[in-house]
């Protein structure tokens, strides 16, 4: 079980460091929106579709690198009322099973699939419908399909740290599983 449990701790540390990693593209998408808006108000002739195209492939990628250590911390869309009231051991439960038969199957299909969607992205040139848009859209593409990957790393995290928790001999706090609502200091 401890093997489990250190697999589990080296993939949310991995996740951790490209989220923490990936977090300096939020600086870069602030200067490329800013330099956008200042150069619309004083004017500036520049191909604005391009920017504009880099800021949502800034926010993409962004999304996509985060995507799977926020799985591993809890940080993710929950409909808790069904849990509300339920012991631990009952919520470890439900997370497995939905890990199990739902999120893991749905997750790992989808991001097989998305390997096509970059080659063949890939094998057309695909580009901007825009003229003056940006080329090269298969690495957006790309780093979304790495983002789904990312998820399913994230996926096998908390999987097997429930499973530690619930064929092992861990406590709740060794086993460090967050599942069920979470209050987040603001």
């Amino acid at each position: 079980m401890d093997a489990l449990l250190n697999t589990a701790e080296a993939l949310r540390r991995l996740l951790e460091r490209i989220a923490l990693a990936s977090g300096w593209l939020l600086v870069i998408m602030a200067c490329v929106t800013t330099f956008d808006v200042v150069a619309r108000k004083i004017g500036m002739e520049l191909p604005y579709t391009k920017l504009q195209e880099l800021e949502w492939h800034f926010h993409a990628a962004i999304f996509s690198l985060w995507m799977g250590y926020c799985y591993t911390i809890n940080a993710h869309p929950r409909v808790d009322s069904f849990l509300e009231g339920k012991s631990y051991r009952a919520r470890a439960w439900v997370e497995f099973w939905g890990c199990l038969l739902l999120a893991l199957p749905y997750v790992t299909l989808v991001a097989y699939f998305s390997l096509d969607f970059v080659a063949g992205s890939y094998a057309v040139g695909e580009r901007s419908d825009s003229t003056v848009g940006l080329t090269h859209r298969w690495v957006i593409k790309g780093i979304f399909a790495a983002g789904l990957w990312l998820v399913v790393l994230g996926i096998l995290s908390v999987l097997l740290r429930v499973v530690v928790f619930l064929f092992g001999d861990k406590s709740p706090d060794e086993v460090d599983l967050q599942i069920g609502h979470v209050e987040a200091d603001v």
